[in-house]
Parts: structure tokens; sequence; C-alpha cells
């Protein structure tokens, strides 16, 4: 896959009329936002936006939220995956005495993408009270991912529980679906974003 482009799986029904309206929404994109193209694919991915260049949160989230509005009234679903989200960064490795970690990723399917990652923002402060959870590491992602909390321990199945119920309460009303996956021992590089961003949108390779 070529760095900088936003990639969109889609799932029927109805895929023809939501590939339909993402190639009516190019022109509006590529006057908006720094975005050279969009095309459909055939390959691992349905539709692609190619940017200018690795773009920062700001244009991505327009992006997404342009994509959950002309997805409106259609049953069809979307997930979305952005590579080469490398400009304007700061790399620092932290916690390396510590390297191993527990995450809980979530992959959210819009729409309403955006309302969804909008939502999750409030889940740590929904579990706040269990202190499990260490709320400044909760992070919006790109990748594979779309938004991840990192636990100070691993998590029972109570933990988890109350984490899915938190984070079904505030997704619900959004029309998106999601699925958690919770891993140990992942190693952790966080990607800080350099620029007047806030301080948790962080990326995590």
């Amino acid at each position: 896959m070529q760095e900088n482009t936003t990639n969109l799986r889609i799932y029927g029904p109805q895929m023809p009329a939501a590939i339909e309206r993402l190639h009516n929404l190019e022109e509006k994109v590529v006057a908006e936002l720094p975005i050279e193209r969009g095309e459909i694919n055939i390959g691992k991915y349905d539709y692609i936006y190619h940017w200018e260049k690795a773009p920062t949160p700001e244009p991505l989230l327009t992006l997404i939220e342009y994509i959950d509005d002309i997805f409106t009234g259609l049953p069809t679903r979307y997930s979305i995956t952005t590579e080469g989200y490398h400009s304007r960064r700061l790399t620092a490795e932290l916690d390396r005495r510590g390297s191993h970690t527990t995450f809980s990723f979530v992959r959210i399917h819009g729409p309403s993408i955006s309302k969804a990652l909008r939502a999750i923002e409030k889940v740590v402060e929904d579990v706040e009270t269990t202190s499990t959870i260490q709320s400044l590491k909760s992070s919006v992602l790109v990748g594979e991912q779309d938004y991840a909390f990192e636990w100070d321990h691993y998590p029972t199945v109570d933990e988890i529980h109350n984490l899915l119920a938190s984070i079904d309460k505030l997704v619900e009303p959004t029309g998106a679906l999601y699925k958690t996956s919770t891993l140990k021992n992942v190693y952790r590089t966080e990607k800080v974003i350099d620029d007047h961003t806030s301080d948790n949108l962080m990326a995590f390779l």
C-alpha cells in the first residue's frame, strides 16, 4: 500500500450506491482538503484517497465527517485506515523498561465513525472511578485500529465487561458498530503529534 493514503473497506448492501457517493464527493474533498484524488480500487480496499502529504488529524477527521454524512440513509458500513501518518510528529519511545503493555483496541465501522470517536473519548471519564484505566493514555489511532485504552495491569473479565458497557452506552446513539480486542505484551512506540492538536491524540505503531 502506498503511503499517504486513506483506505476504505465498504460492507454491503448497497455497495454500488456507496461507491458512487464517494466518487461524487471527490470534487469537494479535493477542493477543500489537501487530497490529490480519490479512486475506486480493486484489491484489499474498495476506495482510496491520496493525500498530498501525510495528513494531520484535523483534515483526516474532516474527511471522516464528510464520508459519514454521505453514507446517511444507506445500510452500508465502512471502516477506514490511513497509511503514511508521519508528518509533523515527534517519535518518543516511552516506558522502555516496561515495554510490554496491555491495550484494549477498538475498531469502528461507520457511519458514524466521527461521532463514535467523540463518544469514546468520554469512556474514560465514565469508568474513571474504577481506577483501572490510565486516562491520559487513551488515544485516537490511525491504522488498523481506531482507538486504544492502555491498562496499568492485565484486566479481569469484570473490568473488560465494565469497559464494554461504557463503550456500548456512549457509542450506541451514534449508530456506529464496533469491535474490541484486548492484547497483552504489546510493545509500545508512541508517535506524538507535534502540532496544535490535543495531547491525547496519538498514533500507536
